[in-house]
């Protein structure tokens, strides 16, 4: 069989980005090179710029892993917790309060500071957010609560990700927060 017919595309797409996120975390955005990145994925650099054919495109990728992901750890909340009204409400706070326990501070602060300069980036975060705020508002709070605890989530992962002190009343908003939400304080 030849190599070419064994080559898994996916797969291979996922160690290089695996690569890249390892690298930003060490280096940050602007100090790694795609050489590194082969390197990192085990692939040529042919390789990496046949997926991803310059930086932006490998962040882009990496951007899209993390909607996607994002999505996947609503969806796994959502099966855990589906009571209504606030379930969505409920696993969307959860997912980014789960962001602060699992470390994504440096990959997400470059990510997020560098994605202002990816062509398109804008218009795909826009669109997965247009998406969330309808999921939120048919949810079954009153849309301006659900609003509220969204807002409320991406702030507190923010000041996460820039190295900002959680508050001294941190588990308190966050178990009020759920209570707003429909659930109990005590299932965070």
């Amino acid at each position: 069989m030849s190599a070419k017919s064994t080559r898994d595309p996916e797969r291979t797409r996922e160690a290089i980005l695996s690569a890249a996120e390892r690298l930003i975390a060490q280096k940050g955005f602007q100090a790694f090179t795609l050489d590194e990145v082969a390197q990192g994925a085990a692939v040529s650099k042919g390789g990496v710029l046949h997926h991803y054919p310059n930086k932006h495109a490998l962040l882009a990728g990496l951007a899209q892993q993390m909607l996607q992901q994002e999505e996947a750890e609503i969806e796994e909340f959502l099966r855990q917790d589906p009571k209504a009204p606030g379930a969505y409400t409920r696993a969307f706070l959860r997912t980014h309060l789960s962001y602060m326990d699992e470390g994504c501070s440096r990959v997400c602060a470059e990510l997020f500071y560098e994605m202002r300069n990816v062509p398109g980036m804008q218009e795909r975060i826009g669109a997965h957010v247009r998406k969330t705020e309808e999921r939120l508002e048919n949810d079954g709070l009153d849309p301006v609560v659900a609003s509220i605890i969204s807002h409320a989530a991406s702030g507190l992962m923010s000041g996460f990700i820039w190295g900002i002190p959680r508050a001294k009343k941190f588990d308190d908003v966050v178990a009020r927060l759920v209570e707003m939400a429909g659930g109990e304080s005590s299932s965070v």
